[in-house]
Formats: C-alpha cells, structure tokens, sequence
C-alpha cells in the first residue's frame, strides 16, 4: 500500500474527539466505512470518509456531500439516516451514519436463488416509498441497485429496508438552476436507457426503471442485462434490446408484463410516472398472491333433495289412504277450486287499482358514491401525507435552523439560493419565527402568495382554496439550541381530476363537506335523489369529511301490483285443483 493509499484513520483513532473507530467494515470506490463509536454516548455509529486522493476533485466531493445532505434532511424510515458530518485532522470530509445490522439485498438474492413473489413484493414496496419521499423533495437517486438496498430486522421483524448511497443523487431544482450537467453516472446494469442516451433529462422515471432491475432481479435470480465484463455491451443491451421475459415465478398472472412492459420500458412516458403509482400496483400483485400453502378450496353447498324422493314407507300410506277416500275428496277439489280461483279474480281487481310505479333501483349508483368516496379519501390522505413529509424534510435543513435566528432579509436570500425552498408548482412555503408566543413571518415562497395559517407544529390541515383542496403541514424548526426557534408551514394544492371525472358519470352537484366552506366538486345541478357518505380520510379525524351528491335517477321500473303474487298463485292452485277433480 502506497502512502496516498494508506487510510486517513485506523482503528483506534479518535475522530475530532468524539467518534473513536473500531474497525473497517467496507471499503469502495469513494471511500472507506468504519464502525465507530460516540465517545460521550457510546453509541455505535458507521462512519464513511472519503478517499484522500478524491478530496480535492470539487465534483467527487460534491457528490459525497449530496449523500449526506440526501440521507440527513429526508427523515424517511426506509432511508438510512445521516446523523453528523466533519472534517478529520487533514481535512478530509466524512459522514456519519446510523450503523446497521443485517444483510445487502444483493446478497440475499443469490443466497437463496430468488425470492418469493410476496417477500419481494413487501421489499419493492419498501424501497418505493423510499424513493416516494426523495422524489417529493426533488431528488433522484440515479443509482439504485440491490447492492445499495441493506436488509435488517425492526421490532423483531425481518426484511426492513434501507436504502442507501445517494452519492450521485440529482438535485433536480439545483441542476436546472445550473443549467444540468450531461455525465452518465450509474452501475449499467441498473442503468435506464435514457440516463445512457440523455443523461441531462434523468428524472423520477429513472429510479423507477431501476426499481425494476431489482424487482426482476429478486424473482429470477439475475438481471435483465448481466455484465460480463463488457460494461459497453451492457449498455448497448439496455437502450436497444428488449428484456427477457422473467422466468416463471410463484407470482400472480401478468406480474412478468407488469415488470418486462411498464417498469422496464424504454419510453420513460410508458412506465409508472410516480413512485406512488407503483405501490397501488405491488399492493394490488400482493393482494392477489396467497403464501405457499394457504390456498383455501372452494366450498359448495350441496343441495338438500330429501324432499324428491321422500320416505318410501309414508308414501305408500298416503296413496293407499287416498284411494280409499277418493270418491269423498272429488267433492272436496271441487270446493277448494272454486274458492281459489274467486279469491285470484278478487285480487286481481283490487291489485289492478292499488297498483304503484315500483320504485327505481339506486344500489349501483349509491355504490359508485361509496367507491368516489374512498378514491377520494386515498387521494387526500396521498397529498396531505406528502405535505407532511416535505415540511419536515425542509424544517429540518441545518441552513433554515441557523436563518431562523437571523433578519428576514437574510432568510429571503438563503431562500432564493438554496434548492429546497424552491417551491414547486401550485406550492406555498412559509417561514415563521417564534417571538415570544407569536409567530412572525418572516419569508414566503412565492413572494406575493396568500399567507398561511399553519395548523398546530406537527399536524396537517385540509382547506378549500380557489383551484380545490389545499393540503396544509406544518412542522417546527429548532434553533441553534435545540429548542423550537420557529415553524415551516407548507399548502399544496391536491388534483382531484380523477375523482371529478368519476363523479361526473353518475353524479350531480357534488360536494366535499367538512372543511371551513364546502368544496365543490360538480357544479351540474339535475334532478335525483340527495345522498351523503362518510368520506374514510386516516391523515384527519374520523366522521370530519363527507361526500355530499345527488345521484342520476334510475330508469323507472314497470308498474307495481302489491297483490300480484297472491293473485297468480291462487289462479295456480285453482287450476291444480280442478285438474285433480
């Protein structure tokens, strides 16, 4: 080993006094991992530091440096967590991670020659919502594999993702401020065509490729486009040739279409467009799939024919008996006719002027309400959780925690140069110093905006606004002390298009009540029945949201007779009877 080879720390050493190291754990080609420990809290921790060589390449410290911003203001169970970083004695960078027990992905995969369809479904799933919240504060990963997926056990439970390295993670709103950068980063077997052939348009559509890579490579035990050693040949695969269809696997049918056809097209716009889209597809594969061995048989009742055949010995009684008694029954039918047939007329006659239109069926129209109801549920809690989780991801940035405590002046600036407090379309970002027991605004994005009422530190708020529902969070913002210096409120418009379009087909002058003014979400007011059903919303109180409709009558039914039944069944037994006499 070469000088400049050599570690920049060895087990033993003590890192700006607070982290002593145990041991090496792994070693890349960025850096090396070591086990560490907190000498103050003796907690252990896995501490990465960069290659000497690298640390005075500006772009390779740069991407070590978005791995720690990525894992550090994410705050997703799913990622794994960032908790310090320094610089050692010679100034090189490093990063402190939360140490993890457990096993790669990758070589979980070719110890067990695949994995079961429902294990890899609970895994994708995982690594989705991951990527679900990078995606939401304008991140992509653009290296994505089973060897960056760490599995480990949480509440004694197995397979708890990790997600790491976001070491060439894309900033999306810092590189289009930049202008973008063409270099292809990434492992080519992971690679989707696009981040090959146009690097500087990768966007979330390229994890989602990836994410098949891994979802492939879970069922059958290799991947789409093995690397052989022609890194060139591999990626000539991947832009130009079409996957192999997956092996046969214990899945669900069209699980190899859903893979082979949407996660690994080459057309970004025929894959999923969000990593959200994703998981209402896994969920709907695993809902489908049943564990090895439970399958329940069908059961199917088995009619009761003991009354077609009866008991030989009573039958014979009976027909002797009414052999005997035939002469005397004769006169009996005769009576019994007559009295059957006058009360089938009578009936007849009265039904005739009782008759009422029957009334029009609307169970099919009240189920499509109850199915807008939870569709919309899905979708408000979809983007009021994304409020959330956004309004965390920034609050809790090291740069707002100092701004917090500076003029709004130098906040403004901050704002306007830092990414993250780019607010996307249709997004407000508020910035709230406490004073006292008040709050006061200090910046808001974009300038101009209505100003927010932020909801209680921690909570989230639905609101009707001009364009529809506005899902609001809000989340606190420590100070250099520790304590709570201030708050980040976040409203972000939720597109209810989908739900509107549904209603339109079935429903009139619909409305989502509950919130301070109703949401109006069909204007159409035509004539039918008025209905009103609980809107299932788990991000807000139970009972606090309903969906208010006039459902499309239905098309009226023949006319009534309450007395029809009767009638034809007298005119029956009276035919019988006479037949018999």
């Amino acid at each position: 080993m070469t000088e400049t080879d050599a570690p920049v720390v060895k087990p033993g050493d003590t890192v700006e006094g607070r982290y002593r190291i145990i041991k090496a754990l792994d070693s890349g080609g960025m850096g090396t991992v070591f086990l560490a420990e907190h000498v103050l809290i003796k907690r252990r921790v896995a501490m990465k530091v960069l290659r000497p060589e690298l640390a005075a390449d500006a772009d390779v410290v740069e991407r070590f440096m978005n791995e720690a911003r990525a894992a550090g203001t994410l705050g997703h169970p799913n990622i794994v967590e960032s908790t310090d970083m320094g610089f050692t004695r010679e100034g090189i960078p490093y990063i402190v991670f939360e140490y993890l027990e457990g096993t790669l992905l990758v070589d979980e995969i070719y110890r067990l020659k695949g994995i079961p369809a429902r294990r890899a479904f609970r895994i994708a799933h995982q690594i989705a919502s991951a990527l679900h919240a990078a995606h939401t504060a304008g991140i992509v990963h653009r290296d994505l594999k089973s060897e960056n997926i760490f599995l480990t056990d949480k509440d004694e439970r197995p397979d708890h993702v990790k997600v790491l390295d976001f070491g060439i993670s894309r900033f999306l709103e810092a590189e289009a401020d930049s202008g973008g950068r063409n270099t292809t980063m990434g492992t080519p077997e992971f690679m989707a065509p696009e981040q090959i052939t146009s690097p500087d348009k990768v966007d979330r559509r390229t994890d989602i490729y990836a994410l098949g890579v891994i979802l492939y490579e879970m069922l059958a035990a290799r991947r789409p486009f093995q690397n052989t050693g022609d890194a060139q040949a591999v990626l000539h695969a991947v832009v130009h040739d079409l996957p192999p269809e997956l092996p046969h696997t214990d899945g669900p049918p069209g699980l190899s279409e859903m893979i082979v056809e949407k996660l690994l097209a080459k057309d970004p716009d025929k894959r999923y467009q969000s990593m959200r889209e994703l998981q209402t597809a896994i969920e709907a594969f695993f809902d489908v799939s049943r564990p090895s061995g439970s399958m329940t048989p069908l059961s199917i009742p088995v009619p009761d024919t003991r009354h077609l055949t009866g008991d030989a010995t009573t039958t014979g009684h009976s027909v002797s008996v009414a052999s005997k008694r035939k002469s005397r029954a004769g006169l009996v039918f005769l009576v019994l006719a007559i009295l059957a047939l006058g009360a089938g007329g009578g009936l007849t006659l009265v039904g005739g002027k009782a008759a009422k239109p029957a009334p029009a069926a609307g169970s099919g129209e009240l189920a499509a309400l109850q199915s807008d109801a939870d569709q919309l549920a899905s979708m408000l809690d979809d983007g009021l959780r994304a409020a959330a989780l956004r309004a965390q991801t920034i609050a809790g940035t090291p740069m707002l925690r100092a701004g917090i405590e500076t003029d709004a002046a130098t906040l403004k600036d901050m704002a306007a140069t830092e990414h993250l407090f780019a607010a996307q379309p249709g997004e407000v970002i508020e910035v709230f110093a406490l004073r006292g027991k008040d709050l006061v605004s200090l910046v808001r994005i974009p300038d101009g905006a209505r100003g927010l009422v932020p909801p209680a530190t921690g909570t989230v708020r639905l609101d009707a606004g001009d364009a529809g529902a506005v899902a609001v969070a809000a989340a606190p913002v420590t100070d250099q002390n520790g304590g709570v210096g201030g708050v980040l409120a976040i409203a972000d418009r939720v597109d209810l298009a989908a739900v509107r379009r549904a209603l339109a087909t079935h429903a009139r002058g619909a409305k989502l009540i509950g919130l301070a003014q109703p949401l109006v979400l069909d204007k159409s007011e035509k004539p039918g029945t008025p209905a009103t059903i609980a809107v299932p919303s788990k991000e807000l109180k139970a009972g606090t949201l309903s969906l208010q409709a006039t459902l499309s009558p239905a098309t009226p039914g023949p006319e009534h007779d309450p007395y029809g039944p009767v009638s034809y069944a007298c005119w029956g037994i009276g035919g019988i009877l006479v037949v018999l006499y």
